[in-house]
């Protein structure tokens, strides 16, 4: 893999992480089944933004 396909894969999988953060920080009953260190993550993120002002689709 080149340098330029290696950053184009990392910011892939971010935008896939913060999708899932999204999802997890809004759904109690997913936030509840994650692993400990997922929620340890969630409790350093700020409230997710109210119903309607963002996106539930996955990053393309």
């Amino acid at each position: 893999m080149s340098g330029e396909q290696n950053l184009a894969l990392i910011r892939q999988i971010e935008q896939h992480r913060a999708f899932l953060l999204t999802i997890l920080s809004q759904n109690p009953v997913l936030l509840a089944r994650a692993e400990p260190r997922v929620r340890e993550l969630l409790q350093a993120l700020p409230s997710p933004l109210p119903a309607g002002e963002g996106s539930l689709r996955p990053p393309a």
